[in-house]
């Protein structure tokens, strides 16, 4: 039975409440999420009633990040119609629908509980400000995988927390708690439980409805454009690196292996990117 990866419900005081429900279990990220996601970006930022957007996970967690299943058939399809182009224009496609909420002209608050792994981490950080519960948890597991984080975090975590802490979680995989997480600057605060973190969101959305919303925007806006120039380089070499290092191939084995949990195959010795 499908069902519907995002469910918006915006309050009177205009917070646009989202919640991930993602394509598989624990939230997973996957299916039509992507385009969902850079959709609804794009409609909440025309609507002068919503000050603020709050991007939640159903249950008890944020999300486990990619849906390797979902991500993997769609592999395989590529391997089979010898697509060159296929990997490189998937992963735009994943990168314009995260970009999307880093664009959005509204401020946007991550409210996460529980886990946040990989493509979840990235999403967080193209948010504006972070909340989490003291039970959250937070890893970047791509290099197992044997791949590049590709949507945005290697250049977006960089303006939030010091390079030696960012190095640490993209080199090593290592899962960081909440406690941890708000002491290298990736989170804004930390909560009790679900509902206090929610109640975090209604009181931000009230602080900025006192402000004339062009102005917020117009905030939001000076404060990307420093950097919109590198983070867009950044993304377009990550993808060229996945592309040509692992490929289609490479990247089906490796999470194949992961979702049996076996070890990684060994992967093809890297070819330099001009």
């Amino acid at each position: 039975m499908s069902r519907t990866p995002l469910h918006t419900a915006v309050t009177e005081d205009g917070l646009a409440m989202v919640t991930l429900h993602g394509s598989g279990s624990g939230n997973a990220l996957g299916g039509s999420f992507w385009d969902d996601l850079r959709d609804l970006m794009a409609d909440v930022g025309q609507h002068d009633d919503i000050r603020s957007v709050a991007l939640a996970g159903a249950g008890d967690l944020f999300s486990v990040g990619m849906d390797l299943r979902w991500y993997l058939v769609r592999l395989r399809r590529a391997q089979r119609s010898q697509d060159p182009g296929f990997m490189d224009a998937d992963v735009h496609r994943l990168q314009q629908a995260v970009s999307a909420v880093a664009d959005c002209p509204k401020p946007v608050v991550a409210l996460v509980d529980g886990e946040c792994t990989g493509a979840a981490l990235e999403l967080i950080s193209a948010c504006d400000i972070r909340y989490a519960t003291r039970r959250a948890h937070f890893a970047l597991p791509e290099a197992e995988l044997g791949i590049v984080a590709d949507l945005g975090g290697l250049q977006r975590l960089p303006l939030l927390v010091n390079q030696g802490h960012l190095r640490e979680l993209a080199f090593t995989g290592r899962t960081v708690d909440a406690a941890h997480a708000a002491r290298i600057g990736l989170l804004n605060d930390l909560f009790d439980d679900r509902a206090a973190l929610h109640q975090a969101a209604r009181r931000l959305n009230a602080d900025l409805s006192r402000h004339p919303a062009p102005v917020v925007a117009g905030i939001k806006h000076t404060l990307d454009t420093a950097h919109h120039d590198a983070v867009t380089r950044g993304l377009e070499y990550a993808a060229r690196w996945n592309s040509t290092h692992t490929g289609p191939t490479g990247l089906a084995q490796s999470m194949a292996a992961r979702l049996h949990r076996s070890p990684a195959p060994d992967l093809p010795h890297p070819v330099a990117i001009p």
